[in-house]
Order: structure tokens, then C-alpha cells, then sequence
């Protein structure tokens, strides 16, 4: 994995973390009057405006140790532009005369963000954000406070998300969605009340070997004619978040003190599209096993279609050579002909943004169904994690949200 990559898996600082056991205030303290002792100021601070950098002080500080400790990667970002901090628990002026000291001190490592020009000559996209990292220096100091690493969890809480809904608009070429703002209203209230009511259920169990900090919702291509907030719209968990482990990690993880079972749905958008046009399969059946044709290939032709909007007639340049050993025209006549619907994809309406609404609604009504039944249930796009005394209940509870709809089932 590249640098870049590495980075861009990164946290966000978003201070929302704080620290709650007396070796995580210990080292905040100790930061606090390191920074002090750093600085030229003739006055005293303000008792006001020394409460603000303390607890400046400390929510950087969580951010930092969360992302070192975290498995993706140990960068945190956070863009650094005055209008990103406004309404934030810390201050562009606090931010200003915590991080850059502490960079100048040795304990934070930074790389500067990046804008995009916008290819319309109107400006610029936002790009990478600036990244932070703590050294060995700050891990050093915090240890020598009593902060543990592999305690984090226990030694800062992360307070939910406020902010449970964010909207983007369309790509522009290789430049991702940039985030749009967004009315209250009586539709978009109803989303942001079901995504906390599915926060606040889930931040009083105990996940263990992952990390679960609050859900947002994430809804796509805000900017297109007849967007209704439905385009996208999966749940995200922000922070280092158990989505972003491996299979095998999440494997190992535990709820409230039993391991954990990650029940997926097969070809999860494909039964969805086959659904939506009258095509229902049968249940159980592998709707990617096509005679004549690997599985890798008819999966990659299927999901880059519903990614295009069309069959696609060529590979695209990342198709692992397992793929491409088919030629691709050969692939979309076995597909067609198993699946005669997918001839209609250009004139369906039903692209990867619709089917992930689709999904994303029926995956967090069966979560939702569990939850009423006090059963624990997190979310992974087409799958769900449970304690595994419960996974038919969650097999069933997804079963009845894809039947409902006319949906066949897999497993």
C-alpha cells in the first residue's frame, strides 16, 4: 500500500474525543503546560479562554492517539480552512495555537492538504485534507502518563456524531462529490432521527476488537435532476471503525462479550436489480455461477455495469487477470442469457446509486428489527454483524426485509 493510500484511510480529527480515565487527563495536562512553557505571551490567558485551550488540548490529543492506534492507518485529517471550524468545539484561533506547536515541538508529524482545480474553470475542489500524525515522541510521553495504547477505548470516550447526515454531489471526472449543504425538513429530519436512534441502541453494547463510534448516512449525486434523497445512502461508521477492517478482523471481534458472526448477502445488488424488474430469482441460488464463465469475472462484469449505468464493453484497468483471461464480450453473452433483464440496464433507471439505497433501506430495517428484539446488530453494506447465538435471527430478519420487497435471498 502506498503512502498516499496509507493516509488517505486516515481518521478525522473531529473533537469528539475526550479524555474519561485519569492517566488520558494526566497527559493532556502534562501537553497543556508543555505548550505554555513553549510559548512568548505577556498576559496570562483569560479563566475562559484557558478552559477552551485545556479542552482544545485534549480532543486533539484523542484524535491523534485514536488514529495511531488505529488499524487502517495512524494519519488523522482534518481540513485546516477557517470556515471548518466554525461551530466546532475548538476554534480556529485554538486550533492555530495548539497544533502547529506541537508540530514545532516534535510530537505531531503533518502533511499539508491539497486542492483540485475544477476542470469548468469556476474554482476549486476540495482535495486531500491536511494529515497529522503522532510521533514517537508524543506515544512515548502519553505512555509515560499511563495511557495504554490497547486501552484507548477505555481511557477516552468518543461522543456520538452530531452531524448523522451528509450529502454529495456527483463526480467530476477522478474528483470525488464534495459535500453539499442540506435543509432540515420533514424528510431528511425522519433519516436523521433513524440514524441516531440506531447510534444511541448500539453505543450502550460492547464491541470488542473493533471500534464502533456512531453511524452517518451518506447519500450521493445531490446536484442531479430528481435526486429525492435516494442515491446512495449507506451507513458509514465514522473514525477507525470496524468497516474498515478485514473479513478475517471482524472475525474476531466480540459484542457484549460473545463472539461475533458477519451474516452476507449474495450478489446483494443483483438480486435487488432482478427484484426491481420482475425477475425475481430463486432463494439460495449463486446468482453469480454462470456456465462457461469464472465467478471473478461474471462479479466484476456485473458490478462495473451497475457501476457504469450500462453493460460495459471493455475491462476496465484495475480487472485482475483472472477477469480479463475472458474476453469481455464472451462474459456479457453468458450474463445476458442467464440474465436476460440486465439487457435493460441503460433504460432501467436502477444504477449502483439506486441499488445502494435500496440495499442501505432494507439492511437497516432488518438491523432495526433486531434491535427492537434487544438483538445487537452493525452494519457492513450488504452484510450484518451479530453475536453469533443469533445469527439465524439475523439470517431471518434479513430475509424478511429482501422477501417483503420481492427480492431473492442468498447467503
Amino acid at each position: 500500500m502506498s503512502d498516499y493510500e496509507i493516509m488517505s484511510k486516515g481518521r478525522m480529527i473531529a473533537f469528539t474525543t475526550s479524555a474519561c480515565k485519569p492517566e488520558s487527563s494526566a497527559l493532556a495536562h502534562s501537553v497543556v503546560k508543555i505548550i505554555q512553557a513553549s510559548e512568548s505571551r505577556i498576559r496570562v490567558r483569560k479563566a475562559k479562554d484557558q478552559v477552551t485551550f485545556e479542552q482544545g488540548v485534549d480532543l486533539v490529543l484523542g484524535d491523534l492517539l485514536k488514529a495511531y492506534a488505529g488499524d487502517s492507518s495512524q494519519w488523522a485529517y482534518r481540513t485546516t480552512g477557517i470556515s471548518n471550524f466554525t461551530g466546532e468545539p475548538v476554534g480556529y484561533k485554538t486550533w492555530h495555537r495548539i497544533m502547529p506547536v506541537l508540530q514545532d515541538l516534535g510530537y505531531v508529524d503533518y502533511h499539508v492538504g491539497t486542492n483540485h482545480q475544477s476542470p469548468f474553470d469556476d474554482g476549486y475542489f476540495a482535495g486531500s485534507a491536511s494529515r497529522f500524525r503522532a510521533t514517537k515522541s508524543l506515544i512515548a510521553l502519553a505512555e509515560s502518563k499511563g495511557v495504554n495504547l490497547e486501552l484507548l477505548n477505555e481511557q477516552y470516550h468518543t461522543a456520538l456524531p452530531k452531524s448523522v447526515l451528509r450529502l454529495k454531489s456527483s463526480k467530476h471526472g477522478e474528483l470525488q462529490g464534495a459535500v453539499m449543504d442540506f435543509a432540515i425538513t420533514p424528510q431528511t429530519q425522519t433519516i436523521i432521527d433513524q440514524v441516531e436512534s440506531i447510534n444511541e441502541y448500539l453505543a450502550q453494547q460492547t464491541l470488542t476488537g473493533g471500534v464502533f463510534e456512531g453511524y452517518r448516512r451518506g447519500f450521493n449525486l445531490g446536484d442531479e435532476k430528481g435526486f429525492d434523497w435516494n442515491q446512495g445512502g449507506r451507513l458509514y461508521a465514522v473514525g477507525n471503525s470496524y468497516q474498515h477492517l478485514s473479513g478475517e478482523r471482524r472475525a474476531l471481534m466480540q459484542i457484549n462479550g460473545e463472539p461475533a458472526v458477519e451474516v452476507d448477502v449474495s450478489a446483494s445488488h443483483l438480486s435487488i436489480y432482478m427484484g426491481e424488474m420482475g425477475h425475481r430469482g430463486s432463494d439460495g441460488i449463486d446468482l453469480y455461477a454462470i456456465d462457461g464463465v469464472s465467478r471473478g469475472a461474471v462479479k466484476q462484469y456485473i458490478a462495473s455495469s451497475f457501476g457504469l449505468g450500462k453493460l460495459i464493453t471493455k475491462w476496465s484497468a484495475e480487472a485482475q487477470a483472472e477477469v480479463t483471461a475472458f474476453d469481455v464480450a464472451v462474459v456479457r453473452e453468458a450474463v445476458c442469457e442467464a440474465i436476460p433483464c440486465l439487457e435493460s440496464l441503460a433504460d432501467s433507471g436502477l444504477d449502483w446509486a439506486t441499488l445502494q439505497y435500496l440495499e442501505a433501506k432494507a439492511l437497516m430495517e432488518a438491523m432495526e428489527s433486531l434491535h427492537a428484539k434487544d438483538i445487537p446488530a452493525y452494519g457492513v453494506h450488504d452484510s450484518l454483524i451479530v453475536p453469533v447465538s443469533y445469527h439465524s435471527e439475523c439470517r431471518q430478519a434479513l430475509t424478511n426485509a429482501w422477501r417483503v420487497k420481492g427480492w431473492s435471498i442468498a447467503f
